[in-house]
């Protein structure tokens, strides 16, 4: 992996996108930080090994410099009381999706994934009734996730993005 000062600078434009109403205290500043972190960092990753290294990495982070519980900071995130797993930390997500109508459109965490869904169902039926050609699209995780993902690299100054994937897997009707 190649990564630069370009890299932790993309960390920290994520977290200014941020405006200081969206942040309650200081756990959610810290969630922040890690979603950032994970999207900068973890979804460039693509050996298992080192996506556990870097999970466990912000874990000990969290720990030391912000002097917290990993486990409390993202205890919401967590199936069932367990330990909050790297496959957990999946759900943390920013946006400023899910108001749509807002102005201005507020970065903030995403309470839920059914919050999520909802908004991402919502947005597709207006698209639906507005245009001839329906999009009939199947809503999961994996699908906000990169709904998410799409909305922050578009959202960030200079922010770009390559799409790949094969043909007919939604590439272009996720933009």
């Amino acid at each position: 992996y190649v990564f630069n000062l370009r890299d932790y600078s993309r960390v920290i434009m994520g977290v200014l996108l941020v405006r200081p109403e969206s942040v309650e205290n200081k756990r959610v500043l810290m969630r922040l930080w890690a979603h950032e972190v994970f999207r900068v960092f973890y979804d460039r990753l693509v050996d298992d090994k080192d996506r556990a290294w870097l999970h466990n990495t912000v874990k000990d982070l969290v720990k030391v410099h912000f002097r917290d519980n990993h486990s409390d900071v993202f205890k919401h995130l967590a199936t069932k009381g367990k330990e909050v797993s790297e496959d957990d930390m999946r759900s943390l997500l920013f946006g400023d999706y899910m108001k749509p109508d807002a102005d201005p459109r507020l970065y903030e965490e995403v309470p839920s994934l059914e919050d999520f869904s909802g908004v991402v169902e919502t947005c597709l039926e207006e698209y639906n009734n507005m245009h001839k050609n329906r999009m009939e699209l199947v809503i999961f995780r994996y699908v906000m996730e990169h709904l998410s993902r799409i909305s922050r690299i578009l959202k960030t100054p200079g922010g770009h993005a390559l799409l790949v994937g094969v043909g007919g897997s939604g590439r272009q009707s996720l933009t």
